[in-house]
């Protein structure tokens, strides 16, 4: 599940200004669902779900919006048949949603409302999410419908393997500072295709190791990882940067393996452990973002 990729990285953004969160909660108050969305353009935005208890999982549930705040969704009723929706109307079939659905489709759809909008003449409104797992609730409750084009794994890489394929660089490696912040705000830009300093502000305040690539004036590349062995991401110019910032990180940390979120494919070197990890929107698979530039990406928490 979505919710299970989104715990491998502590990072909580739900206090980002550009965050919406949604629950849903049993009649005692309880959190039986949690989910996030970040929104990073006026048409674009990113959910994962963070939370969702055993008792509902896999469920088709009724809720109920709480009339002081519509992003708290109170349980009525656990469904045990399915709506068999073939028997309606062919209109009512393909404009309208059961009233039971999984917790996850009830809070994706309030959650796109409430952080894009109701009105989209255009039709450019657009949420991605990444799963371990590919549920037809995603696709055929959730309206997660577009395949993205890249195919993406967490892969686990033996380091005595992995540094004999990584290319020669004289790029030099500094460790991150303060002062380096606009420099890497303005890189990131380059690489997503927007501004999200409130993100790197927390993302770089809670990371252990953060490595740059540094030129007249610029940043070539950047590394950031928990100081062990997950990275969260590597974005670079070059191959050759990439790796340069993979073998400092390597030898900074002294790990014997890394873990990370890549398309399959970057890194020459094959994982001993590798899972896919599925990636899919409502719309159209977003065009803004730079993927000669990326590779590793921090998946179940932004969309790069």
């Amino acid at each position: 599940m979505s919710v299970e990729l989104a715990k491998l990285n502590k990072l909580d953004t739900t206090k980002l200004p550009e965050a919406s969160v949604a629950f849903v909660k049993n009649a005692s108050g309880a959190t039986l669902a949690r989910e996030t969305i970040i929104k990073y353009t006026p048409s674009l935005a990113y959910a994962a779900v963070q939370e969702l208890d055993s008792s509902i999982l896999g469920k088709d549930i009724i809720v109920e919006k709480k009339p002081e705040d519509d992003l708290q969704l109170k349980l009525i009723t656990i469904e045990k048949v399915k709506e068999n929706r073939r028997l309606l109307p062919i209109a009512q079939q393909f404009h309208t949603v059961p009233d039971g659905r999984h917790a996850e489709c009830h809070m994706t759809d309030i959650l796109s409302t409430h952080s894009l909008g109701t009105y989209n003449l255009d039709l450019k409104k657009n949420v991605t999410i990444d799963s371990f797992e590919l549920t037809d609730s995603w696709r055929d409750d959730a309206g997660f419908i577009v395949t993205d084009r890249n195919v993406y794994i967490q892969g686990t890489y033996d380091v005595a393997k992995l540094l004999p394929t990584l290319l020669p660089s004289s790029q030099k490696v500094t460790p991150y500072a303060k002062a380096d912040f606009d420099l890497v705000a303005d890189f990131d830009s380059t690489v997503c295709g927007f501004s999200r300093d409130a993100y790197l502000t927390l993302l770089l305040a809670s990371s252990s190791t953060i490595l740059l690539a540094k030129s007249s004036g610029s940043i070539d590349g950047i590394i950031v990882g928990n100081g062990a062995d997950r990275i969260n991401l590597i974005y670079a110019e070059t191959i050759e940067i990439a790796h340069a910032l993979l073998k400092s990180y390597v030898e900074k940390t002294k790990v014997k393996q890394v873990t990370l979120f890549t398309v399959q494919g970057v890194w020459e070197c094959e994982p001993t452990k590798k899972r896919a990890v599925h990636r899919r929107h409502t719309r159209a698979v977003p065009s803004l973002i730079k993927w000669a530039k990326i590779y590793a990406l921090n998946m179940g928490v932004h969309i790069v």
